[in-house]
């Protein structure tokens, strides 16, 4: 029955939607390689049963740009993005715990409106693009006890998105790795996830700009209300973004100066519906309550379905209408 639950909340979204904008931090133009709050109320430490799952993530990103002090500067970004991620589970064993590997595929409409001219042409500017592509190629889940679960993982980020120096764009032009570590718990009572990603950053050949590292980390609380509603879960998020290295120009792109460093924490709540049967839907609302030097979170909706595409035990529906 755990494991049933586990494997619908889990494939709801795993890495969600990498939303790619202009920033200040990082590389002029780039993006960091995946939003602050990504993985929120998402229990990727659990394991899943053997099969093939597929998951829609829904993301509308609205803000502004900020500078060190958190003021803003003249840009507001609107930015609707879907990503479809594809999540494969083989039922492999290794070093202990269960194997697992996803690839997410993140879709931009980034508009941005520029009022400052020191920030490129006033006006709107749009661009409706991929983004970049992450692989999630190795990542391992381990039950600790019955309901408690701690994973680790490698993935790569590709240089698939739209970007041109100047542009309005909707990636950065450099790769990544992102090793991440989680915790879940998961009782008849609760759905709380602790996650971090770190985003170790290479440089853009283009412009031998070299992007600083950047940590995340995610946190949810949910509480299960199946007294109320059958597969109900609502309860707090939070997030943290911290640009952990500083930005270096080994080049004359942007007359050889570089940007400070990123920083965002915002909160939000979070409403699942478990339908069982590996139905799952989820909405979510967070809000920077600090921001600086990045696009800031002004209030973001995300919506989240997922469904499994092949599963090799399909498990008894706990939670879907009989005529279903």
């Amino acid at each position: 029955m755990l494991k049933q639950q586990v494997k619908q909340v889990f494939a709801f979204s795993l890495l969600g939607i990498s939303i790619s904008h202009t920033v200040w931090a990082l590389e002029p133009g780039a993006s960091p390689q995946a939003p602050a709050g990504n993985t929120m109320g998402i229990p990727l430490s659990a394991p899943l049963p053997p099969g093939l799952y597929y998951t829609s993530s829904t993301k509308h990103l609205n803000g502004q740009l900020k500078d060190d002090n958190g003021d803003n500067m003249g840009l507001k970004l609107n930015a609707p993005a879907s990503t479809s991620i594809f999540i494969y589970t083989p039922g492999l064993q290794l070093l202990g715990g269960d194997y697992r590997a996803w690839m997410a595929i993140p879709f931009i409409m980034a508009e941005e409106d520029i009022s400052n001219p020191m920030l490129g042409d006033v006006g709107k500017h749009s661009n409706n693009n991929i983004a970049n592509i992450d692989v999630h190629f190795a990542d391992i889940a381990w039950t600790l006890n019955p309901g408690q679960f701690v994973s680790a993982g490698l993935g790569a980020i590709t240089t698939t998105g739209s970007w041109k120096l100047g542009g309005t764009n909707t990636s950065g032009e450099y790769w990544s790795l992102n090793p991440r570590v989680g915790y879940s718990l998961m009782n008849q009572d609760w759905n709380i996830s602790l996650e971090s990603h770190y985003f170790y950053n290479f440089e853009n050949d283009d412009t031998k700009y070299d992007s600083g590292d950047e940590f995340f980390f995610d946190a949810t609380v949910l509480k299960k209300l199946d007294s109320i509603h059958q597969g109900l879960q609502v309860g707090p998020i939070g997030y943290v973004r911290e640009q952990v290295t500083s930005d270096e120009n080994n080049g004359t792109a942007y007359y050889g100066t570089t940007n400070g460093k990123a920083r965002q924490i915002g909160l939000g709540v979070q409403v699942l519906k478990d339908f069982g049967r590996g139905l799952f839907v989820g909405l979510s609302w967070s809000k920077d309550i600090e921001t600086k030097n990045a696009v800031s979170n002004d209030g973001r909706f995300a919506l989240n379905i997922s469904v499994p595409v092949y599963m090799k035990h399909k498990p008894k529906p706990a939670n879907v209408p009989s005529e279903l």
